[in-house]
């Protein structure tokens, strides 16, 4: 017989659905409680079975709760996922991990006293496409890498911001196009091409002036610890959601990752290698990839054998500071040197 972890999960936002579908579809988790400040929030769980609360803190006083998804706003997370840790909850973390380093900073340090464990959603790590890549990354075929792109251009209206007044605000956001719709991207760039030294960007708030603070559109250099050089574009003003694109050139070849899909690159001409047909989009929602439910599977199965994941806080962090690192540069008009936590 399976066991099953009890679940609870703080915010019912839109994200929420991704979770939800996750829970409902693996046997080891069992639906136990909800939190969120909006009473009607709640009325997508029509288990009855399921406890409700408005109080986060009550959801984490409740014994029952074993493991907590952590859905709110960006500004929430580190302070709810240090209180969880406390509490001797596992915790499952949407991204970012915080809005502030500081307050990432503080959350390593408790993740490292807690006894319980502490996961971070980059679920795009685990489409099949990038695994693949990884794979191939891995085996040394590709060579020296010698540079890298991310060019990442969706459409949010100011109906976006203005349904969500949290979203658009530097201090409840943490910032725009960059660490809400980018971070997934970012994160591959390190994540694939290893430990990034240095960047410099430039930010601006062009097409949402008026509506939000943050910024609507960036664009940065930056240097890999192994020499190879990379450039990143971001745009929240493009017509539509458009695939993400991310290509890393190697000395002996070229692959670019493109929504679910990878190529190789012969003789300028992309040559389909994987496409990831696998997984469900969840009120289609493409552009969450469909990996949600890959990596909240893992992260309960190592719960479950007493082991820590593999993207813990220390494996988020070098995203969120390259975000904040583009925001210093552009600011500065200097370098930003990154860190290992």
């Amino acid at each position: 017989m399976i066991r099953q972890i009890k679940v609870g999960m703080i915010g019912l936002g839109s994200v929420s659905r991704a979770h939800l579908y996750a829970i409902g579809e693996l046997p080891q988790a069992k639906l136990t409680a909800v939190c969120d400040t909006d009473p009607g929030a709640m009325d997508v769980i029509k288990d009855t079975d399921v406890k409700r609360y408005t109080d986060y803190r009550q959801l984490l006083a409740d014994p029952d709760v074993e493991l907590v998804h952590i859905l709110t706003p960006h500004f929430l997370h580190a302070q709810m996922a240090i209180d969880a840790l406390d509490a001797a909850k596992h915790v499952i973390l949407e991204k970012p991990m915080a809005s502030e380093l500081g307050d990432a900073r503080r959350l390593i340090e408790a993740a490292d006293k807690a006894g319980t464990t502490l996961s971070v959603i980059f679920q795009n790590r685990y489409n099949a496409s990038t695994c693949e890549l990884k794979r191939i990354i891995d085996s040394g075929s590709c060579g020296k890498l010698i540079g890298a792109r991310a060019v990442i251009c969706w459409s949010r209206p100011p109906k976006y911001y203005t349904d969500s007044p949290w979203r658009g605000s530097w201090k409840t956001e943490g910032g725009g196009a960059l660490i809400n719709q980018s971070i997934h991207t970012l994160d591959l760039l390190s994540y694939l091409g290893g430990p990034i030294a240095k960047v410099k960007g430039h930010i601006s708030t062009d097409l949402l002036a008026g509506t939000i603070e943050v910024e609507d559109n960036a664009h940065a250099v930056f240097e890999y610890s192994c020499g190879a050089k990379g450039v990143i574009f971001a745009s929240t003003n493009y017509v539509t959601d458009a695939p993400i694109l991310l290509e890393m050139v190697f000395e002996n070849t070229t692959y670019q990752l493109c929504a679910d899909k990878l190529f190789r690159i012969v003789d300028g001409v992309p040559e389909l290698v994987l496409r990831d047909d696998g997984g469900k989009t969840v009120d289609g929602k493409s552009y969450w990839g469909t990996s949600h439910k890959v990596e909240i599977d893992k992260i309960y199965r190592a719960v479950l054998g007493g082991k820590q994941f593999e993207i813990d806080a220390r494996s988020a962090y070098p995203a969120l500071e390259l975000v904040k690192g583009i925001y210093e540069s552009s600011l500065t008009g200097e370098w930003y040197k990154l860190t290992t936590p």
